[in-house]
């Protein structure tokens, strides 16, 4: 309720600027015509002056009709000294009201293209992926458009009312700063939030995500390398161009740049990531399934540009977090910008989930060539029994070698797969995956107690020991094959 409360603040900001803006031109015009009634005032004979004078004033003989034309022309003379800043402030009162109609237009316009593009993206795939960034860089451009209308629009009325008061300081003109000064900070506020939202949008030029992983080289692990390559060929994609080892993800693949922490190198291409948490608890004939879903998502244009949108989109909700992490209660100024960017990430969800969760389902069935869909659904829902067990031990933050914690607590802990676990969704840093349920379902396997039991094993030796003799073994490849490990 609050969040729709903010957008209100998109229309009622202008709309009060250009009722501010409508009565300093009043004011102006009306400084500039008592000057004239007073002249012609004062052109009247002496005998006829009081006659001229409103109702009120005739009424109140408070001066003799010499005081009373001095009076006249004193204030007169006042007005025409201030003529110039006069016509100055009704020149700042129009460009205020103009500037406040541009940003009422600018924030439709804003919204219409908004909900435009995400209705044309949930219905087209490839205008989501070659109009998602585009769209995201018109957000911010209109952003910026309308947060700067918004401040020049409160700037020009700040500086009438400077001026009125310098222009009245004799009168108690001054006052107007203990309304001025106030609004002073929203209008740097305003300045502010230009800054901002224009370094977020540039930083989305070059996305960069940073992972704690380590970079796998072939030299190092000719025999993982090989297997790789093997199974690429067999799902018909390309090799990725880095392996990166690590513990606080699930598996994943990514087209964008990384920054790997804590040594900081940069990867570009195409990077796949291996969790040793789960590869010390699956079998090899498990792990290369997986494996070969996450491959899908290269042996395809579409599936890479999905999956390079689901990255960039990721991304958008970081920089969206940036923006709107500065402050718990910001400013009536920026929240019309943080509730855009809002809504935008709110719409363009939907159609990224959408097609996000078609490609899976595409590379489930990549991932079925490896070995079958059966085995396939077993390494799934070992993956995601496991999930939870995993991200549990991350959270402690207490263990010093997770790998060995997540085998003992296995060995203590039988993993459970029920029906609230075939709901769960694959905590992913890109992609989305769908229900569990669905997935078995398209691939026509059936959960019966035999692939439950399977799903559920405790880690054996081998689930323990092959990933590892993979990386330091260059024989074990070749073993595998021969015990009859699916590559």
């Amino acid at each position: 309720m609050r969040r729709w409360s903010w957008g209100l603040a998109m229309l009622l900001l202008p709309l009060v600027l250009m009722g501010w803006s409508s009565l300093q031109s009043w004011r102006a015009d009306s400084t500039l015509e008592e000057a004239q009634v007073m002249r012609q005032w004062l052109a009247s004979p002496s005998d006829e002056l009081r006659q001229q004078l409103p109702q009120q004033w005739r009424k109140t003989p408070v001066l003799p009709d010499d005081s009373l034309r001095g009076y006249l022309q004193r204030e007169v003379a006042r007005a025409d000294a201030d003529q110039g800043s006069v016509h100055m402030r009704q020149v700042l009162a129009f460009l205020g009201y103009w500037l406040a109609v541009a940003a009422v237009l600018a924030g439709c316009a804003t919204w219409v293209k908004l909900r435009l593009d995400a209705w044309r993206a949930l219905r087209s795939r490839d205008f989501l992926y070659d109009r998602l960034v585009l769209s995201w860089r018109a957000l911010g451009q209109w952003l910026v458009v309308y947060t700067g209308l918004i401040v020049g629009a409160l700037a020009m009325a700040l500086l009438y009312e400077v001026s009125w008061g310098w222009s009245n300081r004799q009168n108690s003109g001054m006052v107007i700063l203990l309304v001025v000064v106030p609004l002073l900070v929203m209008l740097y506020l305003g300045v502010l939030l230009i800054g901002r939202l224009r370094r977020q949008w540039q930083d989305m030029e070059t996305p960069q995500s940073g992972f704690l992983g380590r970079s796998i080289s072939r030299a190092s692990a000719p025999a993982l390398w090989e297997w790789i390559e093997k199974l690429a060929a067999v799902t018909r994609a390309p090799v990725p161009d880095h392996i990166v080892i690590g513990v606080d993800q699930s598996f994943f693949v990514t087209s964008v740049q990384v920054a790997l922490q804590p040594s900081g190198q940069l990867l570009t291409g195409r990077t796949m990531y291996l969790p040793l948490t789960f590869l010390s608890t699956l079998s090899q004939e498990e792990a290369a399934s997986i494996i070969g879903h996450e491959l899908g998502h290269f042996s395809s244009r579409d599936t890479e540009r999905g999956s390079e949108a689901g990255a960039r989109f990721s991304l958008m909700y970081m920089h969206f977090l940036n923006i709107s992490a500065v402050d718990d209660m910001p400013s009536w100024i920026e929240r019309p910008a943080i509730w855009m960017t809002w809504r935008f990430l709110h719409h363009f969800q939907i159609a990224v989930h959408h097609w996000s969760r078609a490609q899976e389902l595409v590379a489930d069935k990549v991932g079925a060539q490896i070995a079958g869909e059966r085995l396939f659904c077993q390494a799934l829902l070992r993956v995601i029994a496991l999930d939870a067990e995993v991200n549990k031990l991350l959270g402690q933050r207490t263990h010093s070698n997770l790998i060995q914690a997540l085998a003992d607590h296995l060995r203590q802990a039988p993993v459970i797969l029920n029906e609230a676990v075939m709901d769960h969704a694959i905590a992913h840093p890109f992609d989305t995956h769908p229900p569990t349920a669905v997935r078995l379902q398209q691939l026509g396997v059936v959960l019966d107690d035999q692939l439950l039991a399977q799903a559920t094993r405790t880690p054996t030796a081998h689930d323990r020991q092959w990933f590892s003799q993979l990386t330091h073994d260059p024989q074990s490849a070749e073993d595998a094959n021969k015990n009859g490990v699916p590559v």
